[in-house]
């Protein structure tokens, strides 16, 4: 049996991903320029909006930069670069996710209920991906969650490092399915590209960050990160 089979399957998914991303960087880019320019618009008369509609003008103009960064990321993706690490609070971080996600939330009368630790140490990351990892973990707990539930997102200090949960009260995984949930281009989505996760592990790994995914002994899921202080 060739061993070096399953690796060469890997890298040529990957170029194939690479070629993709290249091709489409170009029409998402002009649309989405269309975009923020609207919402730039949008946010000039801002005196005819209640707080909650410019609340959503902002979380729209967040999302659309971060969709710029998602295109220079995905072209990246098997690349490792740390010029672009300095050093964040998480809390930050975490509230800038709710944000971007608090639409998808508020649809399904979702409550993301925060409990952050004041004054916890800065660690050093890039911002841009692990906004994009908070982003994607939120967003499959909204998804998987039922309407009327919660999603708890606690950070703390614990033994040196800086420790990130996300817990739902969602449908949860199947044992197997845990086990193949980070692989490259696995899906249970019917229109899923089973990038999310696969993506958020490469970029943690990336950070040297610990994770972990385990259901709840009630209900749902929990989904823990573990940063190094340096």
């Amino acid at each position: 049996m060739d061993l070096t089979l399953p690796a060469k399957v890997h890298e040529n998914k990957l170029q194939i991903l690479g070629k993709l991303a290249a091709s489409l960087t170009h029409e998402i880019k002009n649309p989405l320029s269309v975009i923020k320019l609207n919402l730039d618009y949008l946010k000039m008369s801002s005196e005819k909006y209640d707080e909650e509609t410019l609340e959503c003008i902002d979380a729209s103009l967040e999302a659309a930069d971060m969709i710029d960064k998602l295109i220079y990321n995905t072209l990246e993706f098997s690349r490792k670069y740390r010029d672009d690490f300095n050093h964040y609070c998480i809390n930050e971080i975490i509230n800038k996710s709710v944000s971007i996600t608090k639409g998808n939330a508020n649809k399904k009368n979702i409550s993301v209920q925060l409990k952050l630790t004041d004054g916890i140490p800065k660690i050093k990351i890039s911002e841009a991906k692990i906004l994009q990892v908070l982003v994607n973990i939120i967003s499959n707990s909204i998804e998987a969650s039922e309407d009327n539930s919660n999603i708890l997102i606690n950070s703390f200090h614990n033994n040196g490092n800086v420790k990130v949960e996300i817990i739902d009260e969602g449908l949860g995984i199947s044992e197997e399915k845990i086990n193949e949930i980070f692989n490259d281009f696995y899906t249970s989505k019917e229109n899923g590209t089973g990038l999310g996760l696969s993506v958020c592990k490469s970029i943690l790994e990336e950070h040297e960050a610990k994770f972990e995914l385990k259901n709840n002994t009630t209900k749902g899921t929990n989904f823990t990160i573990e940063f190094k202080v340096e």
